[in-house]
């Protein structure tokens, strides 16, 4: 019988020892150091083909936590993946420049749809940096054939109306909800940007809207049927959309769309007064005082260099159902300016009028109706209007002749060009309102006069004159 060699024995298990504490250390280090991040896989509850992906970073004075769905298509699980590093880093940054004071930062997601054409996730943040604390909520919706982000103009056919109909829904819904402290202007059309939050349900949109006068994002259901002539095929279908698991039924959906210009009969003739160059302080507000009188709508083609000086005469053109339209700053001829003092122009005075109503034109009138490629680059979603009669009011100065030129060629239809800077040309305007009314016309924005136009082809109603 060999004899045991306890020497050997000892050294034995003083290495295994030292190997377990070291993998212990190893371990431990591994879920609490505060130099690094544990990256956790589980499964989706609700989704069972998708797993969960969470960082997290476990240190009292910068630690963090931040999950994200791992749906096994390359390109969303890239795309998603890059979103939660940069709130990582950009957390991290924030927190280092703190000198590691105490921070935090939850990132946390809920899959709000999953069908076979699209996936819509919502990500809820919380950060907290040297006592400041934000939240928020960033939602995106994915195609999943193609594995791309999609925005509002994906899902809808180019050169249809399908932001108008929003805005008015998004206005209607709103409107009924005052008395909870919720209000939007009917002038201020929301534009792409307010609605590329969503989710394409099997029957249904869901847009999580933030209006431009508001901080709080509001969540309206609408019937797909209202969008039949303008939703592209692929997120019209109801079998392609529908929820994997279960279909989710918002408490209210909007079914019908909301009556608008009940006052204007698309049987009756309708003409479009516009006026350039304003406000003016005085000849505006008498312009305004006849529509009022009249009942008539005009569009105001406004100079940001005068909207500054006289905002309660823009504020009343609003009040009394008028619409505000962009005329540059200070009147240049757009064509013949660099593209920085062409955005210059329209920005400055997109921002005062906003400054003024608290809402954005959605028209411009580019001066002497001098337009090209570089011009319409900086009008982002606005619309080009310009003119069917012009009295040339600007340089007859007399009130008689003005009246004549555009009596003698209004029609249906038309879009007749004035401006509200000369007292010859308001007193024109009061005879001329008040004969376009005695022959039945009715005095409409530029926006209801398109609208009047779509609403006869839909209806086939023709005017004769």
């Amino acid at each position: 019988m060999r004899k045991l060699n306890y020497k050997k024995v000892f050294i034995f298990l003083f290495c295994l020892t030292a190997a377990v504490g070291t993998m212990g250390l190893a371990i431990k280090s591994l879920a609490f150091d505060k130099k690094r991040t544990v990256s956790a896989y589980t499964t989706d509850k609700n989704y069972p083909e998708a797993d969960i992906q969470t960082y997290v970073k476990d240190n009292t004075k910068g630690g963090y936590s931040a999950s994200r769905p791992v749906l096994h298509l390359e390109n969303i699980d890239k795309q998603l993946e890059a979103y939660i590093k940069k709130e990582i880093k950009d957390y991290e940054k924030k927190w280092k420049a703190s000198d590691g004071k105490a921070s935090e930062l939850n990132l946390t997601y809920t899959i709000l749809h999953f069908s076979k054409q699209t996936i819509t996730i919502s990500f809820d943040k919380y950060e907290q940096v040297e006592g400041k604390k934000q939240s928020g909520t960033q939602i995106f919706t994915y195609d999943i054939p193609s594995q791309q982000k999609l925005s509002i103009e994906d899902i809808f056919a180019t050169d249809t109306d399908y932001l108008s109909v929003l805005s008015d829904i998004v206005f209607e819904e709103l409107t009924q909800k005052e008395e909870e402290g919720i209000s939007i202007k009917k002038e201020n059309k929301l534009k792409a940007a307010n609605f590329n939050s969503f989710s394409v349900l099997k029957n249904t949109l869901v847009f999580y809207v933030k209006t431009d006068d508001s901080t709080k994002t509001h969540t309206i259901a609408i019937k797909k049927d209202l969008f039949k002539d303008s939703l592209l095929d692929s997120y019209q279908s109801q079998d392609l959309n529908e929820d994997r698991v279960k279909e989710w039924q918002p408490k209210h959906i909007v079914a019908k769309l909301p009556v608008q210009n009940e006052w204007i009969d698309p049987s009756k003739k309708v003409i479009a007064l516009t006026f350039d160059d304003g406000p003016h302080p005085s000849h505006t507000m008498s312009i305004l005082e006849v529509l009022k009188k009249y009942d008539g709508h005009a569009t105001f083609f406004v100079l940001g260099s005068r909207v500054q000086h006289y905002p309660e005469v823009l504020q009343k053109m609003l009040q009394e159902g008028n619409e505000i339209g962009n005329h540059s700053w200070d009147h240049p001829q757009l064509t013949r300016l660099s593209k920085n003092r062409i955005e210059d122009q329209i920005e400055k005075t997109q921002d005062a009028v906003k400054k003024a109503t608290g809402t954005e034109p959605n028209l411009v009138r580019p001066p002497y109706g001098a337009i090209n490629h570089n011009v319409r680059e900086y009008m982002e979603d606005m619309k080009v209007s310009l003119w069917d009669v012009d009295p040339e009011d600007w340089k007859e100065r007399n009130e008689k002749k003005i009246v004549n030129k555009v009596m003698s060629k209004a029609k249906d239809g038309r879009v007749i060009l004035m401006h509200d800077i000369y007292q010859t040309s308001a007193q024109a305007a009061g005879k001329i309102i008040k004969q376009l009314h005695d022959q039945d016309y009715q005095l409409v924005t530029i926006s209801e006069l398109e609208k009047v136009k779509k609403d006869r082809e839909l209806s086939g109603i023709t005017i004769s004159e």
